[in-house]
C-alpha cells in the first residue's frame, strides 16, 4: 500500500485514540512526549497535542511526514529510522510508539526497546503496541512481515533495558497496549511487577 493510501485508511479509525489519551492524561503537564513512526498524525498525534504535551516526532516516510508537517507545523520533526534517529539529542518524559515494533525483525525490537530507554528521563513513561503472544503474520496496510515475540519476551528485555511494566489495555480493535516506565536511581519510578492481563488477551492477525 502507498503511504498516501495508507494515511487515508488511518485517518479515517479513531482506533486506539481512547487508550492514548487516558496514557497522556497520566502526564505530567508539558511533559515532553516523542512519538516514533508518527506517520501522517491521525489519530494519535492529535490526541496528544490535544492533551497539552510538548510534542516531537519522527518517521522514515518523506511522504508522511509532510503530511504530518501540515497539520502539525508546531510539532518538531525529523525524517529518519527508529533505530538511526538521534532523537533530537535530548532526553524525553515520555514516548509513544504505535504499530511500529512488529514491523522490526526480532534484533531491531530488542534493540529499539534498549533505544527508547536511552532517551527517556528516569521515571519516564512508554506506551507501545505489541501482541501478547508469539505469532508472526503479514501486515494488511504494509504487506510487510510482522513478528510478535510474546509477552514473557517482552517484559524481559524491557526489565533489562531498566524498564518496570504499568500494565497491558487492549483497544476496540484488539490491538495490545504495553505501558512502562523508566526506572529511576532514586526510586521515583513505580516499581510494579507484571499482573495478570485484566484485558482480553490480542488475536495475532493470520
Amino acid at each position: 500500500m502507498h503511504a498516501l493510501d495508507f494515511l487515508d485508511a488511518r485517518d479515517k479509525s479513531t482506533i486506539g485514540a481512547d487508550v492514548v489519551a487516558r496514557w497522556a492524561r497520566e502526564l505530567p503537564v508539558g511533559a515532553d512526549v516523542i512519538e516514533i513512526a508518527c506517520g501522517g498524525g491521525y489519530p494519535v498525534s492529535r490526541v496528544l497535542v490535544d492533551s497539552g504535551v510538548n510534542l516531537w516526532a519522527i518517521d522514515a516516510s518523506p511522504t508522511l511526514l509532510e503530511q504530518f508537517r501540515l497539520r502539525f507545523p508546531n510539532v518538531p520533526t525529523r525524517c529518519s529510522l527508529a533505530l538511526e534517529s538521534d532523537y533530537f539529542g535530548k532526553e524525553f518524559g515520555a514516548a509513544v510508539a504505535i504499530g511500529l515494533l512488529f514491523l522490526l525483525e526480532e534484533a531491531g525490537q530488542l534493540a529499539f526497546l534498549r533505544r527508547v530507554s536511552e532517551i527517556l528521563l528516569p521515571g519516564g513513561r512508554f506506551l507501545f503496541t505489541a501482541p501478547i503472544q508469539t505469532g508472526v503474520w503479514r501486515d494488511t496496510c504494509t504487506g510487510q512481515e510482522c513478528r510478535s515475540l510474546g509477552r514473557v519476551r517482552y517484559v524481559q528485555t524491557l526489565e533489562d533495558a531498566g524498564f518496570c511494566l504499568i500494565g497491558t489495555h487492549v483497544d476496540e480493535g484488539q490491538n495490545n497496549y504495553y505501558d512502562v516506565q523508566k526506572i529511576s536511581g532514586s526510586g521515583e519510578a513505580r516499581h510494579s511487577k507484571p499482573t495478570p492481563d485484566r484485558a482480553p488477551k490480542m488475536r495475532v492477525p493470520s
